[in-house]
């Protein structure tokens, strides 16, 4: 087996193993039977307003990469990108999924690959620097369950750095954008002169990802895409408590609130399984069983939750691949 092949089927491979195992211990620990049951107990309406909501959450991500590449195209013609690419998000494993919204991105919109990454890692930046916020947030209002388990430190005090930095970056880039190429090209040339392919790659995206914010020029689109950023986040966990609220599981919204940031983060890393099955679940669990929630309560929310958005994202799915794009 050559090493490429080897690569390949490694990506593959542990990722679901990875899945199986996880699962698996946290399947045991419940009666499989109560995931049907606690699905059963939400009606009609209450799946229809989620679905709903899972379309306008694609919709303001199809609002914001618009505005973040600056497209002249209609919502309409993103919409079915961005559709497909969550489906294909929330199937493959470690962030491969991102591959179908720089390919659709390329061939649909004609929007280079370099800058398709870019406009990713962008995006992905923003989701971090507003997730920290969400976590220090209900971190705060938590405060008195997570003072045995977590010190101030790793609850407020990173986070806070965390996001501070990346927006402290944001901000330099947008006052001072000539500046700011100059210094990342300067900083570049030492890194360049090793000449290894993974050190040009990962080089020459950061340079891409520097233009891409040097681009926000205009206060109204640097608005936009902070904006439609802040509905994604608003839709994306409103819905989601509210899913669980309507399930009947006796947990305070505020603690699945913070499970559900928490998780959020640790998912922005490329460590997902196929199907997100087991990496979404553990620290889900884990948070709800730490705030007083039994392992199975917590266990059966968790999968209940995720069977729901994939079931939600699959008719978004077909919809993004049947849907052709009309000509440029």
């Amino acid at each position: 087996m050559n090493r490429e092949r080897f690569r390949q089927v490694t990506k593959i491979g542990l990722p679901t193993v990875l899945a199986v195992v996880i699962a698996y211990f946290l399947l045991k620990e419940i009666d499989i039977q109560e995931i049907p049951k606690t699905l059963s107990r939400l009606s009609i309406k209450a799946l229809l307003i989620g679905f709903a909501c899972y379309c306008l959450l694609v919709l303001a991500k199809a609002l914001r990469f618009r505005a973040l590449l600056n497209l002249d195209s209609s919502v309409h013609q993103i919409f079915p990108i961005l559709a497909l690419h969550t489906f294909w998000g929330n199937i493959l494993p470690m962030r491969t999924g991102d591959v179908s919204y720089v390919y659709l991105m390329q061939r649909r919109q004609k929007v280079d690959a370099t800058q398709g990454i870019a406009s990713l890692l962008v995006a992905s930046l923003i989701d971090l620097v507003l997730l920290m916020g969400l976590v220090v947030a209900t971190a705060w209002l938590l405060r008195a369950e997570l003072s045995d388990t977590f010190s101030g430190t790793v609850l407020y005090i990173t986070p806070l750095l965390i996001g501070s930095i990346l927006i402290a970056g944001v901000v330099f880039v947008y006052i001072a954008p000539n500046l700011c190429i100059k210094l990342a090209k300067k900083c570049a040339v030492p890194l360049l002169r090793f000449q290894k392919q993974p050190i040009s790659w990962a080089v020459d995206k950061g340079l891409t990802v520097i233009q891409e914010f040097t681009g926000f020029r205009s206060n109204r689109r640097f608005l936009e895409v902070w904006g439609y950023s802040v509905i994604c986040l608003a839709i994306r966990f409103g819905f989601q408590c509210y899913l669980v609220t309507e399930m009947g599981v006796d947990v305070p919204m505020i603690e699945v609130l913070f499970a559900l940031a928490f998780t959020n983060v640790f998912n922005l890393l490329p460590i997902q399984t196929i199907g997100n099955f087991g990496t979404t679940e553990f620290p889900f669990v884990w948070l709800l069983n730490h705030f007083g929630t039994s392992i199975e309560i917590a266990t059966v929310t968790g999968f209940s939750l995720h069977i729901l958005i994939l079931l939600y994202c699959l008719p978004l799915g077909v919809y993004g691949f049947l849907t052709k794009p009309k000509e440029r």
